[in-house]
């Protein structure tokens, strides 16, 4: 009778073990105990709060100006946007690859010289964009925008850069210290700030206006937020500020730094042909009616950004962490556990999302948009290709092999570069939108390929 018995409380203890709520239960217990995915959940939380912030004002902002204003605004951003990336050395991502190896070893001293380095970077950049701006307002205002009372809003949206260039290495500085719950309350409150300042003004009645000065203002803020948290956090746990370091620290590893921030440079200049370059030619070749199909597809095909976005910067952190131990064992399982449980899952719901976006599309934007719709599928699927490579990016900055990134991205645009004029021309935003998802599919191949050329093949002992 007792051994009957016993066998009763083991079934059911099996049962209840092999329930699948405990099964769940047990799963998410392992899972939300990963550093790892808490870092990606919070920022992932926080993108997801923000794109759905930013998409409420993109409806409503299309909905107000209508196509011919709407593609008019992003007219006026697009060249100052322009002008910035062909400036920038996009310094942060430097900072993130030598904080996160310094911070790993503890060599404080250096921590501190590489924050002032990247301080003064970026305001070079800023003051160097703003004045070419300046310069060149009125002849794009006549040439791009076609209204020449839009050149004041083009210098007014070039101070933007200026007003957030604490914003690079102050984010490099609180992903190093693992701050990433605190990046994404203050990037969800900033942008609930710029949402509610855009659509106030714009309801306003100040329309391409009041989206530019919506920009302006919460761009303004965001540097300063981000600077002062920053910097608090550095005193917090280094002891001292950027402005205390010294340059010369960094002696035996500056060639190195700057050989990265000039292939750096080169990358960002080669990213600004599908970020910015794209919108210019359609303005100039067609009109701002097809400027605005084309904006409201490339911004809705962006989204992929606030997934990617999250799972790039823990990535990198946790890549250049792994680095600068020099364990490349552990460097390789991590790259191929990230391609086969996270990029080919997220991958292919992504593609099967894209068969909802355009009954949501007319829902949401109206009937005046309907031409947009094959370019919206177009360059959705099209930027879904990198969700996959997600990691690719970190990899290769992590192992310090910009220089093959950047060959990847050079040879992808030699092949599609001449034929952007001549789509764009042809046949107006549709040609555009493939030329963006044949250059995507190229690239992204190209880096694939690339692999067998990194470091990971090293034996540990």
């Amino acid at each position: 009778m007792v051994a009957y018995k016993t066998i009763e409380i083991i079934e059911a203890m099996t049962v209840q073990v092999l329930s699948l709520p405990a099964i769940w239960k047990t799963f998410l217990t392992k899972l939300l105990a990963r550093r790892f995915v808490k870092d990606v959940g919070i920022l992932t939380i926080a993108n997801c709060a923000g794109a759905a912030l930013s998409f409420v004002q993109g409806i409503l902002v299309a909905r107000w100006l209508a196509p011919e204003l709407y593609g008019m605004a992003a007219l006026v951003m697009s060249y100052p946007n322009l002008i910035y990336t062909f400036f920038d050395t996009r310094s942060s991502q430097a900072s993130m690859k030598y904080l996160g190896e310094f911070h790993a070893r503890g060599e404080r001293t250096r921590l501190l010289a590489m924050c002032k380095l990247g301080y003064a970077i970026d305001f070079a950049i800023a003051s160097s964009t703003f004045c070419l701006v300046v310069f060149t307002a009125n002849w794009v205002a006549q040439r791009v925008v076609h209204h020449p009372e839009a050149a004041g809003l083009i210098v007014i949206y070039g101070a933007t850069f200026v007003a957030r260039a604490l914003v690079g290495t102050s984010y490099a500085v609180l992903a190093t210290l693992g701050r990433f719950s605190l990046i994404a309350w203050m990037d969800t409150l900033l942008t609930a700030l710029r949402v509610a300042l855009v659509l106030g003004l714009v309801w306003a009645g100040w329309q391409v206006a009041g989206v530019i000065w919506g920009n302006v203002i919460a761009s303004a803020v965001k540097g300063l937020l981000y600077g002062f948290v920053a910097w608090s956090q550095m005193y917090h746990t280094w002891g001292a500020i950027p402005l205390q370091g010294s340059w010369q620290v960094l002696k035996g590893r500056q060639w190195e730094i700057v050989g990265f921030l000039l292939y750096n440079d080169l990358n960002a200049l080669l990213g600004m042909i599908p970020q910015q370059l794209d919108m210019l030619l359609l303005g100039y070749f067609r009109n701002q009616t097809e400027a605005g199909y084309y904006t409201l597809a490339k911004n809705l095909s962006s989204a992929v950004r606030y997934i990617a976005g999250p799972l790039q910067s823990v990535t990198y952190i946790e890549l250049a962490r792994l680095q600068g131990l020099g364990n490349k064992l552990a460097l390789r399982q991590k790259v191929k556990r990230l391609a086969v449980r996270v990029g080919l899952p997220i991958e292919l719901l992504m593609l099967v999302g894209i068969l909802f976006v355009c009954p949501g599309v007319l829902a949401l934007f109206g009937h005046s948009y309907l031409p947009a719709l094959h370019a919206v599928q177009i360059m959705m699927v099209g930027n879904t290709v990198w969700l996959f490579g997600f990691w690719l990016r970190p990899l290769y900055f992590a192992l310090g092999k910009v220089n093959l990134w950047t060959t990847a991205g050079a040879l992808s645009l030699l092949v599609f570069l001449p034929l952007l004029p001549l789509m764009t021309w042809r046949w107006g935003y549709l040609g555009t939108a493939w030329w963006s998802f044949g250059l995507n599919g190229l690239a992204a191949t190209l880096a694939l390929v690339c692999l067998r050329r990194l470091p990971l093949n090293t034996k540990e002992h």
